[in-house]
């Protein structure tokens, strides 16, 4: 059984940060939240307890009952944060110090931009002290025990004449140094671009003498509790390197040369205050983050939502209220204007009326009338017998007899010729 404490404060738990980590760990085994006091009988069937940045201070009586804890064959993971215990009740350190191994008050970052824009996200290539970690990284969490020789052979093929050290990437968020004595070991250091330079930031310590049941007391202590929390576990190989350090804790099989611990690193130097500067105004280009292989982690399906689960509830209550249930009727809407009307805040021009298109004159009546009426029109115009030749002529236009056909110049014969003309169109009508 593994227990997540939240006793003390805890940020980072089942429920907050360590979601994705908790549903890892419940798939081989049963996870449990402790919210009490850290007592022997709490913790006589638990197999891991994990701690990941207390708020509060553990009392004297539970750091006597964590050390038998460990002792009697009991694993343990502390996860601290940058600036070390940054609580002013927090007294993880007493706790840490019982196994050889202290928190700074320090944070880690990193000198040059490399996929994380923060300078506080160090992203760490060649900080893998031990190659366990390397080699353990392709098994995961519920793997079983595997035999001595193929762990040999797997070491041999995937790391003849290569670097251990950059056999495992891994991002380091918002987390500080370590400083370790004998006879912990450390597991992972900060490499040589971030500083400071060359430190631990994750150790083990494992009991040597004594072992109860057939497991021995072991100790994890990281850094960072964001290394493995939801929005860090799956970025580079943290992951992997969650299941190579609960496998330790878990005594799967996977266990830590003391000697590869290096524990002569380089004195810690005073650098400019990288994480101020980085808030200042300049060029860059921040390149975005690999999408999931989990697209149901970019779903959000709790922002609303529509069903009739609580249409019973309601229906209950009306009868517990004494109030007659009446089913919903239609509301009718009312549409009004949301906004005021749209009024020009100038004058609208006043634009100047088209000219009339350029027509000739034409007298309708006189194109369209009947024969007669406009003979009868043209007779009432030359009543004076003075004009008759005007009139003959008129008329002639009338029945359509023109003057280029008659051929004459003078009006009297011009008269004459259009009576006769006419006489002989009457006479030809008459003759049929």
């Amino acid at each position: 059984m593994i227990i997540l404490d939240v006793s003390k404060g805890e940020t980072h738990h089942s429920n907050a940060n360590f979601t994705i980590l908790s549903r890892r760990l419940r798939s081989n085994f049963k996870v449990q939240v402790n919210k009490e006091s850290l007592t022997p009988t709490r913790l006589k069937e638990c197999e891991l307890l994990v701690i990941a940045s207390p708020q509060s201070q553990f009392t004297d009586e539970e750091l006597c009952v964590l050390k038998d804890y460990v002792d009697g064959g009991g694993s343990l993971a502390i996860f601290s944060s940058e600036g070390g215990t940054q609580a002013p009740q927090s007294n993880l350190n007493e706790l840490t110090r019982m196994f050889g191994i202290s928190i700074d008050k320090t944070t880690l970052v990193r000198a040059v931009y490399c996929n994380y824009l923060h300078p506080k996200h160090a992203l760490i290539q060649n900080g893998i002290v031990q190659p366990e970690i390397g080699v353990e990284k392709f098994t995961p969490m519920n793997a079983k025990h595997k035999r001595y020789e193929d762990r040999q052979n797997n070491m041999t093929e995937n790391f003849d004449g290569i670097d251990t050290s950059m056999s495992v990437s891994f991002v380091y968020p918002n987390g500080t140094t370590l400083s370790v004595e004998s006879p912990a070991c450390t597991l992972l250091s900060s490499g040589s671009t971030s500083y400071p330079v060359d430190c631990p930031i994750a150790a083990a310590w494992e009991s040597v003498d004594d072992i109860h049941d057939g497991q021995q007391g072991r100790v994890v202590v990281v850094g960072s509790s964001d290394m493995f929390a939801d929005e860090w576990i799956e970025k580079e190989e943290n992951s992997q390197l969650c299941n190579v350090l609960f496998r330790f804790l878990l005594n799967q099989d996977v266990s830590f040369d003391p000697s590869m611990g290096r524990s002569d690193f380089e004195e810690i130097e005073c650098v400019p205050d990288i994480s101020s500067l980085a808030q200042l105004v300049k060029p860059c280009l921040h390149e975005n983050d690999p999408l999931p292989q989990d697209y149901q982690s970019m779903l959000c399906d709790d922002l609303f939502g529509l069903h009739n689960d609580y249409v019973p509830e309601v229906i209950d209550l009306y009868k517990r209220l004494n109030v007659p249930y009446e089913p919903l009727t239609l509301v009718e809407p009312q549409f009004e204007c949301p906004h005021p009307p749209f009024q020009l805040a100038t004058h609208p021009p006043q634009m100047m009326n088209p000219p009339p298109p350029a027509l000739e004159l034409f007298d309708l009546d006189e194109c369209f009338s009947d024969i007669r009426v406009r003979l009868a029109n043209i007779t009432n115009q030359f009543a004076d017998d003075s004009k008759l030749d005007e009139y003959i002529q008129a008329t002639g236009s009338i029945l359509g007899i023109d003057v280029d056909v008659v051929g004459a110049t003078d009006d009297g014969i011009l008269s004459k010729q259009i009576l006769h003309r006419v006489v002989q169109q009457v006479s030809a009508v008459n003759k049929y």
